[in-house]
């Protein structure tokens, strides 16, 4: 029997520790190749990963002529999730005369009997735990119990793993850090350039920043901004990005917000000073750009006036603005509304917005801020210019 070894996963993007991890992974287990298997779509990620027709050029670039090691496309035959059950199933029927092993980390220990018929993936090939740092592939008793009774079962085996992960890179990517010692040379400038990568690397920063509640509205505002972006022939994807990263600095502290919005002149008006928690718009912004993270000013426009307004919001921002009202998990007296009226007509959605703002500030005795009300005043003229001509 030919001894393969198999390392699935999502290579959104390869990177050095999975080449590592193959390279010792065969020399320990004296495999004749190793197959590296992309998943079309992994059941147990919360996010939609680059399109597979591109992580599978980025594996190809970074093997190149490396020996022993093959690409299998076997996922994008099947339709639905790509479960590890079904691709061993097909290895079988495709290559009867291989045994194969199954590598991955050792961190995947400890939610293996949340796979799809995990205890029979022990029947198809040994499934290889291999000790990366912070686990180190102590068998848990309930799967060393279901290990002994099955064709294979499984192996810790310790490696010299490198301290890389998918997440970390995408991150750095996002943070616009140099990456040269996570992924290979030649694919470097695709995954920089990678939208699906920044965004990615954007909320791995973001959960970092924000509570539970704060990201999901922020996902929340991204979904709804790009929806209305393909509605009103806008930039999804400038959207997309512009609404999950608007809330950067929504859990900066009110005390911070303000000496920063002072410190680099990014108040307005004396209604910020009144109000500090307004500036977590311009002061995201800021950080955005002093971070690095983001200098398209279309998008910091959007994040620098989404808590006040602005006369001059172009399309973009307007989306943002009301997309940051009336996103899935928003639930007040008239947001129906608002999101029925903002689906017939972007500009009179940001106009009822604006209002329903002003209203409650009026009731609750609340100050208004003179940017509100200008750009209130614009919306209006435009309006009322339309409806004449």
């Amino acid at each position: 029997m030919r001894k393969i070894g198999l390392l699935g996963g999502t290579f959104d993007p390869v990177h050095f520790g999975h080449l590592h991890m193959a390279e010792e992974c065969r020399n320990k287990l004296q495999l004749e190749e190793i197959w590296f298997i992309p998943a079309a779509k992994p059941p147990h990620k919360d996010w939609q990963p680059s399109p597979l027709e591109k992580r599978c050029d980025w594996l190809k670039k970074a093997l190149g002529d490396t020996p022993g090691c093959r690409i299998l496309d076997i996922e994008k035959e099947r339709n639905g999730k790509s479960y590890t059950y079904h691709t061993l199933l097909e290895l079988h029927k495709r290559e009867p005369d291989c045994e194969f092993y199954f590598l991955t980390g050792a961190d995947s220990l400890e939610k293996l009997n949340t796979w799809y018929r995990w205890e029979e993936i022990l029947d198809l090939c040994y499934f290889v735990a291999a000790s990366r740092p912070g686990y180190d592939g102590e068998l848990p008793e309930n799967l060393a119990n279901e290990s002994k009774k099955r064709k294979y079962g499984i192996i810790c085996l310790q490696i010299d793993a490198l301290d890389i992960s998918s997440t970390g890179v995408r991150e750095q990517v996002a943070l616009c850090r140099d990456v040269r010692h996570l992924i290979p040379a030649g694919i470097i400038d695709e995954v920089n350039n990678s939208v699906e990568v920044k965004v990615e690397g954007y909320k791995e920063i973001l959960k970092k920043r924000l509570s539970v509640k704060r990201y999901t509205h922020s996902v929340g505002v991204a979904n709804t901004a790009a929806k209305l972006a393909g509605m009103f022939n806008g930039d999804i994807e400038r959207a997309y990005i512009a609404g999950l990263l608007h809330d950067y600095a929504r859990e900066v502290p009110k005390s911070e917000l303000l000496e920063l919005a002072v410190e680099h002149q990014l108040t307005s008006d004396a209604v910020d000073l009144l109000q500090p928690g307004l500036l977590h718009g311009p002061v995201g912004a800021w950080m955005l750009k002093e971070q690095g993270i983001m200098d398209d000013e279309k998008i910091l426009n959007a994040i620098r006036w989404h808590t006040t307004g602005h006369p001059d919001m172009d399309q973009l921002a307007r989306i943002v603005y009301i997309a940051d009202y009336i996103e899935p998990n928003r639930d007040f007296p008239g947001v129906d509304l608002l999101r029925q009226i903002t689906h017939r007509d972007l500009n009179l959605g940001v106009l009822a917005g604006l209002d329903h703002t002003i209203g409650f500030l009026v009731q609750k005795d609340g100050y208004l801020h003179p940017l509100s009300v200008a750009t209130r005043n614009r919306l209006l003229e435009e309006r009322n210019n339309k409806i004449r001509n």
